[in-house]
C-alpha cells in the first residue's frame, strides 16, 4: 500500500508544501506527518462533524482511511474503529472572514448535509443567504443548533431549531434565540438585537432537552448591558452567561447550573466583552477564563475560580481578536491573537510560562497530546510543543482556504476549494538540528 509522508524537508504527494527557514538555535526532532485519511466531496466544505463506527479494514479503506491509521492489534482483530463525516457545512463561495466562528454564519454557509456511514445523504438543510442564521454545536458535537438572528429587514426573525446527527428536529424554540446547547439538549437563549450597538436590556432563558422553558435568568443591569454570549461546559452541567455593554460599560458573568440555578455573578465594571467565539472557556471545577477589552483598546485575560473569585487579570497589549483556552490538564491557559502573539500562562499565578511572537494571524488552536496545532492566515498549519512553546513545524497549503478540527484524537485539515478533508498522524524522528522558521 502506498504511504504518503510529509516532513519538514519535502513536498508531499498531496500538494502540501513544508517550508524551512532560519534555525531557532535548539535541536529538535523532525515531525513526519502521515496522511492517514483522505475524503473528497462534490461541494466546498467549511466544517465537519465526525461520528464513529467499527468496520472491516476493507470498508475503512473505502471510506478514505489508510492502513497506517490503525494499530497492529486493531488490524489483527479484523475490525477497526473509524471516523466518518456525519455532518458537513457547505460554502457559498464568498470570501471568508478571519474570525474563527464566521464560517458557521449563513452568510458564508449555504447548506448543512447529514450523512450515513456509507456517504449517503440523509438530510439537507438550506440556510438563509444573508446571515440570518448561525450554526452552533453542542460541546461534544452531538447536536447541531440553527439559530435565527434578527436583521434590519427582518427584526422579528428569532428562535431556533435543534437537530440530532440524523438531521431530525429535536425541538424548535419560538421567541428568544438559542445561542448555546449542551450534549443533553439543554439550551440558553435570549432576544438578540440587530442594531449595533444593541439596545440594553433583556434576560437569558433556559430550556430543557424537550425545548420547554424551565428558568429565566434576569439581567440585573438592564440599563447598561444586554445578553451577548453563552457557553455550556463539556460535561453539560454548567453554563457561563455574559451580559455586556459597549465601550467602557460593564460586563457581567453568571455561572449557572444546567437548569438555570445561579451559582455566582461577577461584574467587570470598566470592561466590555466582544462575544466572539473562542474568547471565553469554561472548565469545571477549574473556573472561567476570558478576554475583555477596555473601551476600544487592548485586550485583557482574566481567570475566575470555580467559586467566582477573580484570581488574576493580565493586560495583553493586543487590540485584535484574542482566543483563549484551558489546557487539557487545567493547569495552563493558552492565548493566541490575530497580531501573531501566543502565550502560555500558569493558571494558579497568572505568570507567563512561555510566549511566542510572530507575524502570523492565528485564528484556531487545538491541543493534541503534547502538541498545539494552530491555523495561521488562511492556508498554514503550525505545530508547537505545548510544554515549551517551541515551533516544531510549519505547513502550507498554497492558495487554499483551510480550516482545522481535532476530533477523537485525530487532526483533520479541511481544504475548502479542494472540496476535501485530510486526516494526519504525527510522528517524530530525531534530528541533529532544527531548520524551522517562524
Amino acid at each position: 500500500m502506498r504511504v504518503f509522508l510529509l516532513s519538514l524537508i519535502i513536498i508531499g504527494s498531496v500538494g502540501v508544501n513544508v517550508h524551512e527557514s532560519a534555525a531557532r538555535g535548539e535541536e529538535a526532532g523532525t515531525l513526519n506527518l502521515t496522511v492517514i485519511y483522505e475524503r473528497h466531496f462534490d461541494v466546498p466544505v467549511l466544517d465537519v462533524i465526525f461520528d464513529t463506527e467499527t468496520v472491516t479494514l476493507e470498508e475503512a479503506m473505502q471510506m478514505g482511511w489508510k492502513e497506517e491509521a490503525f494499530t497492529e492489534d486493531e488490524l489483527e482483530k479484523g475490525k477497526v474503529p473509524v471516523f466518518y463525516p456525519r455532518v458537513i457545512l457547505i460554502s457559498r463561495g464568498r470570501e471568508l472572514s478571519w474570525l474563527p466562528d464566521a464560517r458557521r454564519n449563513s452568510y458564508y454557509a449555504k447548506e448543512i448535509r447529514f450523512y450515513d456511514k456509507n456517504g449517503k445523504i440523509k438530510k439537507r438543510l438550506f440556510l438563509k443567504e444573508y446571515g440570518e442564521e448561525k450554526i452552533f454545536y453542542s460541546p461534544g458535537r452531538k447536536y447541531v443548533l440553527v439559530s435565527r438572528r434578527p436583521t434590519e429587514w427582518a427584526p422579528e426573525y428569532s428562535g431556533g431549531v435543534l437537530y440530532d446527527l440524523n438531521g431530525k428536529a429535536v425541538w424548535e424554540i419560538k421567541g428568544p434565540t438559542p445561542i448555546a446547547v449542551s450534549d443533553e439538549g439543554y439550551s440558553a437563549a435570549c432576544y438578540l438585537d440587530w442594531q449595533v450597538p444593541p439596545a440594553p436590556g433583556g434576560d437569558f432563558y433556559v430550556y430543557n432537552p424537550k425545548g420547554k422553558l424551565i428558568a429565566t435568568v434576569e439581567n440585573p443591569l438592564k440599563e447598561e448591558t444586554t445578553p451577548l454570549f453563552a457557553e455550556f461546559s463539556r460535561d453539560g452541567n454548567f453554563a457561563i452567561l455574559v451580559f455586556s455593554g459597549e465601550e467602557d460599560r460593564p460586563t457581567l458573568l453568571e455561572l449557572i447550573g444546567k437548569k438555570g440555578k445561579i451559582k455566582w455573578k461577577y461584574e467587570f465594571s470598566e470592561y466590555r466583552f466582544s462575544g466572539t467565539g473562542g474568547e471565553a472557556h469554561l472548565v469545571p471545577p477549574v473556573g472561567v477564563i476570558g478576554t475583555i477589552y477596555k473601551g476600544t483598546g487592548s485586550s485583557n485575560l482574566f481567570f475566575l475560580s470555580w467559586d467566582g473569585k477573580l484570581e488574576w487579570i493580565n493586560p495583553l497589549n493586543s487590540s485584535t481578536y484574542m482566543g483563549c483556552r484551558f489546557s487539557h490538564d487545567g493547569g495552563k491557559v493558552y492565548t493566541w491573537t490575530l497580531s501573531g502573539g501566543m502565550r502560555c500562562f500558569d493558571i494558579k499565578t497568572g505568570d507567563v510560562l512561555w510566549k511566542y511572537e510572530g507575524t502570523c494571524r492565528w485564528t484556531e488552536l487545538y491541543e493534541h497530546k503534547n502538541h498545539l496545532v494552530l491555523k495561521g492566515h488562511l492556508d498554514k498549519v503550525f505545530l508547537f510543543d505545548g510544554q515549551t512553546g517551541k515551533l516544531e513545524s510549519k505547513i502550507e497549503f498554497p492558495g487554499e482556504n483551510i480550516f482545522l478540527t481535532v476530533q477523537g484524537g485525530r487532526i483533520f485539515v479541511i481544504k475548502v476549494e479542494d472540496k476535501s478533508i485530510l486526516g494526519f498522524k504525527i510522528e517524530r524522528v530525531e534530528a541533529k538540528e532544527s531548520t524551522i522558521g517562524n
